[in-house]
């Protein structure tokens, strides 16, 4: 895995770009730019790959924890960005595995670094162009999961665009499949995205599609990832640093409100 630095110009970038959120992080130029400009997994997490090794690793052990096996059904990766995702759900079992992004250059790159290896599962991974907000129709398929990693909050700029987004995932769900949300849920001018909505009023605009909750937990301890994500350091001073952050998450409900991501697991009824 790629721990190369990205070019990023550190904590005062973030700021500019949290300045300009709203009229940046919905736009496909912006995240097309992203996926030219940087290497590795910063392509589409944070500037520093150091710390992307450690936040991808998180992901995926919580996933893990939350779903537990899904050898042989059909999952749909919502918003997969350059495909990291979509490639971890193939290689541990999946029978299919669609990963869809608004951002056609940032599918590409996903096709492209899937291409790039050799493993056999690699053909049961598959990327398409697709909008949350305008449905995925066009896939003319059910799946039995949906994964939805940091792209509601980013394409949705209003609760209305939440509703319509749940909508069109809850037509892709077969009855009784699983949609899991993982999040940067927050009402804070320093944290959210584009969507400022509090988890409840998510919660609330996921049943109204017919997804009932069935699970709730969090990552990203946020004084960690504003320290550490913005810069590549080495990766023996990053490391248990982000450990021990996760660990007080883990262990600490009561400090739910520090974690950058809320994860939230639906049933489709």
């Amino acid at each position: 895995m790629s721990t190369r630095s990205s070019g990023s110009t550190g904590f005062l970038q973030l700021i500019r770009e949290r300045r300009t959120r709203d009229a940046i992080y919905h736009a496909k130029d912006y995240w097309d730019a992203r996926a030219n400009a940087r290497t590795g997994l910063s392509r589409s997490l944070w500037p520093s790959n150091t710390y992307n090794a450690l936040w991808d690793e998180r992901q995926r052990d919580l996933i893990t924890r939350t779903l537990g096996d899904w050898s042989g059904r059909r999952m749909l990766d919502v918003g997969c960005g350059t495909g990291r995702m979509t490639r971890f759900l193939a290689s541990s079992g999946a029978r299919e595995v669609t990963g869809v992004d608004f951002s056609e250059t940032t599918v590409s790159a996903a096709r492209e670094e899937t291409l790039g290896l050799t493993e056999s599962w690699t053909k049961q991974a598959r990327f398409n162009t697709a909008d949350v907000l305008k449905g995925f129709s066009h896939l003319d398929a059910k799946f039995d999961d949906v994964l939805v990693l940091g792209c509601l909050s980013v394409a949705c700029q209003t609760a209305d665009d939440l509703q319509l987004a749940f909508r069109n995932i809850a037509r892709a769900v077969s009855s009784g499949g699983r949609v899991l949300v993982l999040e940067p849920i927050h009402r804070s001018p320093l944290l959210r995205r584009v969507l400022d909505l509090g988890i409840e009023e998510w919660i609330a605009l996921a049943n109204r599609a017919g997804l009932e909750l069935v699970k709730a937990d969090r990552m990203g301890f946020v004084p960690v990832r504003l320290v550490c994500s913005v810069r590549d350091v080495p990766q023996g001073l990053v490391s248990p640093i982000f450990r021990a952050g996760e660990n007080v998450l883990d262990r600490a409900p009561f400090l739910a409100a520090l974690s950058d991501y809320k994860l939230l697991l639906f049933r489709m009824s």
